[in-house]
Parts: C-alpha cells; sequence; structure tokens
C-alpha cells in the first residue's frame, strides 16, 4: 500500500485537464455562451483543484508515515524505505510534453541527423511508442496531399505533391486523424520546417492537438487542428 502513496496515476489525468481539456474547450467554444459548456469548464477546473488537494494531502500523509517508520526499530545505520516521488515514475505523453528530461531521454535514443531522412518517434494518449520516418509513403502521402490541396488554407497548386506530405509530422497527423486519435506528442531529430507548421493543423481535425519536441529548442511546439471533423 505505502508504494502507492502519492497516487502517481493523478498526474497524467491533471495533465491531460491542463494541457488537452481546457484549452480544447477554450479553442471551440470562442464566443459561445451555452451553459453546458460554461458548467463542463467549471467542472474540469474543479477536478483540476480537487486532484491538488489530495496530492497535497497525500505528500503530508507520506511525511507522517515516513517519520512513523523511523521509531520501529530503524536506526541511523537502516534508514526509513523512502517512498516513490511521483517524478521518479515512467511519463506518459500528456505529461511528458512539458517534461524536459524526459524529452531527452527520448533524443539520446534517436539517431543523429546528418541529412536525408528525419525520424521522429511518436506518442498516443496511452503512451504507446512508434517510429516515424520521412519519405513518400504510397498512402499517407497521397491522402495528406489530397486534403492539403482541399483546404482553404494552405497554399497549394497543380505542380505536383507539396514535399511536406513526406514529413514525419505530417504523416503522424494524417494517422492521428485516421485513428480518431485527438492528442499526440512527436520527438524529432530534425528540425520542424514552416510548411509542417502550416500542414499540420489542416489535417488535424479541430479538437484535436499535435506536441512537437525538435532540436535546438527547450520548448515544445504546439499544432491544434481547425479542420472540420
Amino acid at each position: 500500500m505505502l508504494t502507492r502513496l502519492p497516487p502517481e496515476q493523478l498526474h497524467p489525468v491533471r495533465a491531460w485537464i491542463e494541457e488537452y481539456a481546457l484549452p480544447t474547450l477554450a479553442e471551440v467554444g470562442q464566443g459561445s455562451t451555452s451553459p453546458d459548456l460554461a458548467e463542463a469548464v467549471a467542472l474540469f477546473e474543479q477536478t483540476r483543484e480537487l486532484i491538488d488537494d489530495v496530492l497535497a494531502l497525500s505528500e503530508t500523509t507520506r511525511g507522517h508515515l515516513v517519520s512513523y517508520l523511523a521509531t520501529l526499530g530503524m536506526t541511523e545505520d537502516q534508514p526509513p524505505p523512502s517512498l516513490p516521488h511521483p517524478s521518479t515514475h515512467p511519463r506518459i505523453p500528456t505529461d511528458a510534453s512539458r517534461d524536459r528530461s524526459w524529452i531527452e531521454q527520448v533524443r539520446q535514443r534517436l539517431p543523429e541527423h546528418t541529412g536525408g531522412q528525419t525520424t521522429g518517434l511518436t506518442y498516443d494518449q496511452d503512451g504507446t511508442e512508434l517510429q516515424v520516418n520521412s519519405g513518400r509513403d504510397p498512402k499517407l502521402s497521397e491522402q495528406a496531399r489530397l486534403i492539403l490541396h482541399n483546404s482553404e488554407r494552405f497554399p497549394t497548386d497543380d505542380r505536383g505533391e507539396p514535399t511536406v506530405t513526406m514529413h514525419v509530422e505530417v504523416k503522424y497527423a494524417l494517422m492521428m486523424r485516421q485513428a480518431g486519435q485527438t492528442y499526440g506528442v512527436v520527438v524529432l531529430n530534425n528540425e520542424l520546417c514552416r510548411g509542417c507548421e502550416k500542414a499540420v493543423p489542416e489535417i488535424l481535425p479541430k479538437g484535436s492537438t499535435l506536441k512537437v519536441w525538435h532540436p535546438g529548442t527547450p520548448e515544445t511546439i504546439t499544432l491544434r487542428g481547425k479542420a472540420r471533423p
């Protein structure tokens, strides 16, 4: 029982509310006066506050338990067992998208980019990892081309397929769209290009978010969907 204090499962829940649920409701509900939407936002905010209260109480309880265990025959040579802190547990994408130490561990597993193919490690809400490489995919690239060609905001012409349809970010955005996945994280070994910054939001439906980490920046880049579901 003690090894489950504090309840680390609550951290990714809070991160999901903070990074996805509330920003999504704020975006899709701009200008709305719906009482249901306002109630949903208020409940999410209340849930976030309750999670903070539970975590604070759990940490206080942990301190009392450690002090008590120290009185049960423990000596200086036998310190009381330390209880795991949430920061020592593996992070899932909703939390890891802002955790630089987690990102650095992922980056170390990526091959060095020396030109040519770009490699990205992607993660969905459940933490499922998938490696995606740049390059033309007969199905994904063609579908991405059609979506961008029909977009009113992405500049295309009839001269052929935009090069961004071969990029990791665009291919994964299309995979998210096809799977109905509304949140994802991608860690790249190459810089995010301006074309992908414009293309990904045109592929992802409204309410979907892709967090991108690329070399040379200490912060994540958030790309939010603008396409009609």
